[in-house]
């Protein structure tokens, strides 16, 4: 049996049961998954763009539509629907990776592999990605400017493992060759993320960047000997994590990728309120995510199909965007 099989099998079927017995015993409801797709196609504009109802910096299309296709791009059922938004974005190519570029230009790669109408931008994506890789530490931040070549990062600037994941999906799904330096140099970033080695505070996890109290989730581990704040590794930035290193060739055995995956399968915890729907996604792409897990996050889907998550400070309160992060978790 698959593993998505036996996912579909522990999950899905008791919660088809469930609410079979809450609608009479009919048993006609979708499954969360199809009821996710059929909630995410009722909220498409009449033009093919995604908008948010929850943020306003969400509704100008640019900032969603890109997110959602990716999450419904393997859907036979979406397809009319994915049709009409690769007709939106390629209308409006010239301003579309203003803002939130690293999310976009991924979200646009990673779809051209189903959807071939968007081809037309998929050169564009990969450039906008490699010119916002930081030459001196190999990673990306969420900047909307390229770093420059030398001297000091500001804030914005300053790389983190999310954007270096979700950049590395992108240039992997470019089918950039193996060998570009461009992997070598963002696994030198990766390996700064991860709590490997021998002291106390090694335990094979990983956090988001090795200097930053504030984007570190999980809060602060204590001070190794040499004097340095160590963080906590967590769930969604090891799972991120282990990620990072097969996108950039490690070797799925290597010390490295068997220690983050020792650490999923000994804390298959939920990860940080606020990356609830994030998390999840990224445990499912690594292949790590627990039945126990995905059941948990399936209960809490609204009875029209949709998700959304109380916590918003990474804007999954916004039920477009948890949607379309839990569709995928499920559809992985």
């Amino acid at each position: 049996m698959k593993r998505s099989d036996f996912l579909r099998l522990v999950v899905v079927a008791p919660w088809a049961l469930r609410h079979a017995v809450a609608g009479g015993g009919t048993g006609t409801l979708p499954d969360p998954r199809s009821a996710a797709i059929a909630w995410l196609l009722k909220q498409q504009s009449h033009d093919g763009a995604w908008r948010s109802d929850t943020y306003g910096a969400f509704r100008d299309g640019r900032a969603l539509t890109p997110v959602v296709l990716r999450s419904l791009a393997r859907e036979k059922s979406a397809e009319a629907a994915c049709r009409k938004a690769c007709g939106w974005l390629l209308e409006n190519r010239n301003a579309l990776l203003e803002e939130y570029p690293v999310h976009l230009a991924s979200a646009i790669l990673e779809s051209t592999v189903r959807l071939p109408d968007l081809k037309p931008l998929a050169s564009v994506a990969k450039d906008r990605l490699l010119e916002l890789q930081c030459p001196g530490s190999g990673g990306w931040s969420y900047s909307t400017v390229p770093p420059p070549a030398s001297g000091e990062l500001s804030p914005m600037q300053q790389p983190n493992l999310a954007a270096t994941v979700m950049a590395l999906d992108g240039l992997r799904a470019a089918e950039l060759p193996a060998d570009d330096p461009v992997f070598r140099k963002a696994l030198a970033f990766v390996l700064t993320c991860q709590n490997h080695g021998r002291g106390e505070f090694d335990d094979g996890g990983f956090l988001q960047m090795a200097d930053d109290p504030a984007r570190n989730k999980a809060g602060i581990a204590g001070t190794d000997p040499s004097g340095k704040t160590r963080y906590k590794s967590y769930a969604s930035a090891t799972a991120d994590g282990l990620r990072a290193l097969l996108l950039c060739g490690e070797n799925p055995a290597s010390p490295r990728a068997k220690a983050a995956k020792e650490w999923l399968n000994q804390f298959p915890g939920k990860g940080p309120a606020d990356l609830k729907y994030y998390t999840a996604r990224s445990l499912a792409k690594s292949g790590c995510i627990s039945p126990t897990l995905l059941k948990e996050l399936i209960a809490d889907q609204a009875a029209d199909g949709s998700f959304q998550n109380p916590a918003g400070e990474m804007r999954e309160n916004c039920p477009l965007v948890a949607t379309a992060l839990m569709l995928e978790a499920l559809a992985t």
